[in-house]
């Protein structure tokens, strides 16, 4: 047997950029839909990942997972980003309902991901290919979890801050200078439970 994964690595590596990249175009179009012209006028609407790419959660973080793979030796965890969209929520036609929507766009596009893959999953025959989606159904599970969680700068937390005091929310927004700390930690204690998270998402799309 290969100790190359060429197809388990092509699977993550579509997986991850379309699902960081995907990510952060829903947020922009949702926010702009509503009345924030501001990802427009920063050039965040567009598929170019260069508009998007940040080099630690874009390029960094998801190659050191790439490479595991490719080895077949996956470190159970699959996660990175893009270059957050800045938001003006004053400018939304409705702040506070809109700014939850905007919110919840990215994570529920990769949801979307999850479901189309397992369309296309349940569909094929081929084992290339059917590892292929099931990678790219993975990968948009752990984003689809992890972004929910209430955890600064991520999406979760932006939702629970709409329902916070304006002080509380201050404060947890104050706490995304150790979003970094919050990843390791992710990674290094609760890396089954969301594992398992993921799997919960992912298994019954698929049909596993």
């Amino acid at each position: 047997m290969s100790r190359i994964d060429l197809y388990g690595f092509l699977g993550a590596g579509l997986g991850l950029l379309i699902g960081m990249i995907g990510h952060e175009l829903a947020h922009a179009r949702t926010a702009v839909a509503f009345g924030d012209p501001t990802p427009r006028m920063m050039g965040r609407l567009t598929l170019n990942p260069k508009a998007h790419a940040d080099p630690l959660g874009t390029v960094i973080l998801p190659g050191i997972f790439l490479v595991s793979i490719l080895f077949r030796a996956g470190i159970g965890f699959m996660f990175g980003w893009a270059k957050p969209v800045t938001i003006h929520p004053n400018r939304l036609r409705n702040p506070r309902r809109d700014a939850v929507l905007v919110a919840l766009a990215g994570p529920f596009f990769n949801l979307a991901i999850v479901f189309l893959a397992g369309i296309a999953f349940r569909n094929s025959t081929s084992f290339r290919v059917l590892e292929v989606l099931y990678l790219i159904a993975v990968v948009n599970s752990f984003l689809f979890i992890i972004n929910i969680l209430p955890i600064p700068p991520l999406d979760g937390s932006k939702v629970l801050a709409r329902f916070l005091s304006p002080t509380a929310a201050m404060k947890m927004e104050e706490l995304s200078q150790y979003f970094f700390l919050f990843i390791l930690a992710l990674f290094l204690l609760l890396r089954g439970v969301l594992a398992n998270m993921a799997a919960a998402v992912y298994e019954p799309i698929l049909g596993l």
